[in-house]
């Protein structure tokens, strides 16, 4: 099979699952049968095929969003298939007793101290009465990092197919979220309506009214646009006319508008100048131009019709750079504020060593006045602390820092620009942790078990040297 016809194939089955969710969520009978027979079939092809299996499994996990589309005995398919893929794979490391671990020492010896972080987090969070399922839900973010292993056994996941599913990926998710905005902004859906329970409940996003029929179109795995996005630049610094990346580029931004977050727009720009390093200066200052004028020629579009030609979205941006100057005038940014005090209590506490997974935080509505309490802190690096604690977080960001100094020497001896997209795309998600989970959510430390990946070969190829 071609690599274009394998795109088109990926593009049409994840289409027909998101439809397929759709019109079976609220029946349970036809959800779970879909599932079960999913479920199957992932089960014998890992015993047939484990490496086949795989290559199944992280194209379920960078496609499929939040994961909840179909569930079986109250647990979502991946979770499922990372089940089933576990154990087979232990019982075949069990049966050989071989692990491939070709990574720097360096980086091996901080992996295990942030695993052994992770397991004391466990214990403290249950130690603390923080609840045996959100607990769990927390540490399987994390240990997201243990899908290195296989990464690093499976020799056939090269990266032209990470290319093709990021770009599947790209359109999956433009076409997502601008058929979304389109029900909305046209007024043929309504906020509250089926379609808008089913996409936040099941596919794990958020809609909001802007105004001017603006539609803020918000998905968690949109997390991983950013770094993508500075991936397809990299390659038209190089590449100009790249009709391909120019599209994947349009798409990404697309995308990026319709979430409307202003942490993305800064990592955005943050890793734009990061792509600076290794390049000529003409041909990043041109590239970089471009790309500032396209996004704002896509938001200025995008205001224009879904305004019906009323508004160009100044007034949006008025209310963004606003909210930065002061950000009680903002709800999202008044919320932040609102969760400090006790996010400071629940951090001087516990500070060495935190007060363990699903740490909760509590605060004041600011337009309801009631009290809530809830995991998420909107402070990525202060959740870290209240959870780590300084001694946990300072491991987890050593062993980060430690897989982006290894790559930062793939940048400086070879002029490849997926490994200095990859770079910037990494800093860029230590800009968007301030404020959202970027660093231990799901896809941002896929993220690095993919970069760990490129590492490894390289590092193979050094040894062999030797």
């Amino acid at each position: 099979m071609t690599p274009k016809k394998l795109e088109y194939l990926l593009l049409t089955f994840f289409l027909i699952l998101r439809l397929a969710s759709f019109w079976t969520y609220q029946n349970l009978v036809w959800n779970s049968s879909l599932a079960t027979i999913l479920i199957i079939s992932f089960t014998y092809l890992t015993l047939k095929n484990l490496p086949l299996a795989w290559t199944i499994l992280v194209t379920e996990l960078f496609l499929d969003g939040a994961g909840g589309f179909f569930q079986l005995g109250g647990l979502i398919l991946r979770t499922w298939f990372l089940g089933i893929f576990a154990l087979a794979w232990l019982g075949s490391k069990i049966k050989n007793r071989k692990l491939n671990l070709s990574l720097p020492k360096p980086i091996l010896i901080t992996l295990l101290l942030s695993i052994f972080t992770i397991l004391l987090a466990i214990i403290l969070g249950l130690k603390n009465g923080h609840g045996t399922i959100l607990v769990l839900q927390d540490a399987i973010l994390y240990f997201f990092v243990f899908l290195l292993f296989p990464t690093l056994e499976f020799t056939n996941f090269p990266k032209k197919y990470f290319i093709s599913l990021s770009k599947i990926f790209i359109i999956l998710s433009g076409v997502f979220s601008l058929l979304t905005f389109f029900i909305y902004s046209s007024a043929l859906g309504f906020l509250q309506n089926p379609y808008y329970h089913w996409f936040r409940d099941i596919a794990g996003g958020k809609i909001t009214d802007l105004g001017n029929h603006f539609f803020r179109v918000v998905l968690s795995n949109q997390i991983i646009i950013v770094p993508l996005v500075l991936i397809f630049i990299s390659y038209l610094i190089k590449q100009s006319t790249n009709k391909k990346w120019w599209f994947l580029t349009s798409l990404s931004l697309l995308i990026l508008i319709m979430n409307f977050s202003r942490i993305y727009f800064l990592a955005l720009a943050f890793g734009m100048l990061i792509l600076a390093y290794k390049n000529n200066f003409k041909k990043w200052f041109l590239t970089s131009l471009t790309i500032t004028t396209l996004f704002i020629t896509i938001f200025i579009s995008l205001n224009l019709v879904s305004s019906r030609f009323n508004s160009i979205g100044l007034e949006l941006i008025g209310l963004k750079i606003s909210s930065i100057q002061k950000p009680s005038d903002d709800i999202s940014g008044a919320i932040r504020l609102a969760m400090l005090p006790d996010i400071k209590e629940k951090i001087s506490t516990h500070p060495y060593f935190g007060s363990g997974l699903a740490t909760q935080v509590s605060y004041e509505d600011p337009a309801t006045k009631e009290i809530v309490t809830r995991t998420q802190f909107d402070w990525g690096y202060f959740e870290m602390l209240a959870e780590l604690g300084f001694v946990g977080t300072f491991i987890f960001l050593l062993f980060i820092i430690m897989v982006l100094y290894y790559l930062a020497k793939l940048v400086y001896k070879q002029k490849s620009p997926l490994h200095l997209g990859l770079f910037a795309g990494a800093i860029s998600l230590f800009v968007i942790n301030i404020t959202t989970p970027a660093l231990f959510q799901g896809f941002g430390i896929l993220y690095f078990v993919f970069i760990m990946k490129i590492i490894s070969e390289n590092h193979q190829d050094d040894v062999s040297l030797q």
